[in-house]
């Protein structure tokens, strides 16, 4: 929980995603809105150079300042769109609350519809996945507090991959990198005729909880992939994630010191299990929050 943000009196009422400025926010909102576009408006001209006689020392040629920018509007969907950038340097953005950087505000606007409560809660819920994911914030509509997600909280991966691994091929493929831990038996599960059985892989820390490996074939997949070309992923899941010795922890919005160290400590292992499965089958690696990790980032996560 942050201070409590006084923002522009025009975004009152409203929910706020407040973000880096420069954050290009439609290819977060398309991670969970696929249909997600910016409706760009055409820019107002300038008028023309007036002269204006002030003096005989000082007559000459006054140009007007162009005028700001028309906001772009963002629609999510039938009844939700974000409206903005509102922009604010980093004197403003401090005054206002939300962090020593100049920030873009993004105001969350919901017209009346059937569904338009179930819409605002899915679209807070996003608000809240993108902020993490560029190190912003979220204003409830009520200004009660800036809601700050802890960055390092999306810790578990998934790759999506048209190939499909049994467990034969996929544990030594992915034992070096659980280092440390102390392997459980492989868990196989019923698998359609022909393809490789679905199997679960738990290693264990001493003090920092269990990464479990799981894989399985899905009908569903996470929006951001319709996003891309369909032969990039596939249905075939192989799921990697923590499991803490707290669990409250990783919900938590201020997790302790000690959770802290130990999601360090395995983040790492995350990556590099995922980093493992995609050399030998491929795909696309998404995120908890359902934003897609590409290469750099991977490599990033690996070696910290």
């Amino acid at each position: 929980m942050g201070p409590l943000p006084v923002l522009p009196q025009d975004l009152a009422g409203r929910f706020v995603l407040v973000v880096p400025e420069g954050t290009a926010v439609v290819p977060l909102a398309r991670a969970w809105f696929a249909d997600a576009a910016a409706d760009v408006p055409t820019p107002r001209r300038a008028p023309a150079p007036q002269q204006r006689a002030v003096g005989a020392r000082f007559r000459g040629i006054a140009v007007e300042e162009a005028p700001p920018p028309e906001p772009v509007r963002v629609a999510l969907g039938a009844t939700t769109a974000l409206v903005g950038p509102t922009t604010l340097g980093p004197e403003a953005a401090a005054e206002a609350g939300v962090g020593e950087r100049a920030r873009d505000l993004w105001a969350l606007h919901v017209d009346a519809g059937p569904s338009a409560a179930r819409d605002e809660q899915l679209v807070v819920g996003w608000m809240l996945a993108a902020a993490r994911r560029a190190g912003g914030a979220v204003v409830p509509a009520d200004r009660s507090r800036l809601v700050v997600p802890d960055a390092g909280a999306a810790v578990d991966l998934t790759l999506w991959s048209a190939v499909p691994l049994g467990a034969a091929e996929a544990v030594p493929l992915v034992r070096p990198a659980l280092a440390g831990a102390r392997l459980q038996p492989v868990r196989e599960h019923p698998a359609e005729p022909g393809a490789p059985r679905p199997f679960t892989l738990t290693g264990t820390y001493e003090y920092d909880g269990a990464l479990v490996v799981r894989t399985e074939r899905s009908a569903h997949v996470p929006v951001v992939l319709s996003t891309l070309d369909w032969r990039e992923y596939g249905p075939w899941a192989y799921h990697v994630a923590w499991e803490p010795l707290e669990p409250p922890q990783g919900e938590a919005e201020v997790p302790s010191p000690l959770h802290v160290i130990a999601r360090q400590r395995v983040g790492p292992s995350v990556a590099r299990v995922v980093t493992a499965l995609r050399q030998a089958a491929g795909g696309v690696v998404v995120d908890s929050g359902g934003f897609v990790v590409d290469e750099a980032e991977l490599r990033a996560r690996s070696s910290r």
